[in-house]
């Protein structure tokens, strides 16, 4: 009697350990379906809603763009810039999101930035920014990595925190000038939600940038995704000296050198033994 009652004891439990795996696998199903679903409709909305303004990131530089843009010619492709920067932190998560972490990360707090100062101060377009925050929040919830979204990497990198820190003082000075500018009496830019959404170009590399330093997966990624809106807006800056919101040929200058610097930091630190550069945990 007792061999039969472990006999019967063990069949049980291997019966409640399938079923367990079953019921998780069928989980992971659905939050898988849910996540790809929700990459799939801000795709969707891209096409809908941004080829025209995407477009201004190369037909800004020309002459017919810029006679069609004018005063607004730099917050236009500043704000292309924080879409474009968005969209691929978050579509990178098609193919082994496990791996784009980091950018995961990036991309809900440009969106969340950009989504919170458009309802805060009632300007700009919130019917086609709430959808991309709620999108990309099912996105961060359902995200195959799980709890491991908040785990970090085996190593990080001392270099990049410290660039990363010597951006944030001059980027925050942009953010509280730009959301200056979006209270009282506004003039046309400041009606149009400019102001706002230019906040999200100086958030973007201190977003992917942290994540990158900390060594996050897929941090190379998140580090040129972090490079990129900096040096973009420094060209602006130095192209464009005299539009709303530019810094000027000097820090415009500055960003350049600062977005090479991370790119250069981050990929020389893949190959050196050096502790600055990356260090183990």
């Amino acid at each position: 009697m007792g061999t039969t009652s472990s006999d019967g004891t063990l069949i049980e439990s291997a019966h409640d350990n399938v079923g367990a795996r079953k019921r998780r696998s069928g989980l992971m199903t659905v939050r898988s379906g849910i996540f790809y679903l929700s990459l799939v409709l801000a795709g969707v909305l891209s096409v809908l809603f941004l080829p025209e303004l995407l477009s201004t990131l190369a037909t800004g530089w020309t002459a017919t763009g810029a006679a069609e843009l004018g005063i607004h010619r730099l917050h236009i492709m500043g704000i292309a810039t924080v879409v474009t920067i968005f969209l691929l932190g978050l579509f990178a998560q098609a193919y082994r999101p496990k791996a784009r972490v980091a950018s995961m990360w990036g991309a809900f707090i440009v969106i969340t930035s950009v989504t919170a100062g458009t309802v805060w101060y009632g300007v700009g377009r919130p019917e086609e920014v709430i959808p991309f925050f709620v999108l990309t929040g099912i996105a961060l919830v359902a995200h195959p990595a799980g709890r491991r979204l908040f785990r970090r990497g085996d190593s990080y990198s001392p270099a990049l925190l410290g660039l990363v820190a010597l951006a944030a003082v001059p980027l925050l000075a942009f953010i509280s000038t730009e959301l200056g500018a979006s209270t009282g009496t506004l003039d046309s830019h400041g009606i149009m939600g400019h102001h706002v959404m230019m906040v999200g170009l100086a958030v973007a590399p201190l977003a992917y940038g942290v994540f990158a330093a900390l060594g996050f997966e897929g941090w190379r990624l998140a580090s040129w995704l972090a490079a990129v809106p900096m040096g973009y807006y420094g060209l602006m800056s130095i192209s464009f000296p005299a539009q709303s919101s530019s810094a000027g040929v000097l820090w415009g200058s500055a960003a350049i050198v600062w977005a090479l610097a991370f790119v250069i930091v981050a990929e020389y630190s893949r190959r050196s033994g050096s502790d600055v550069l990356r260090r183990s945990r």
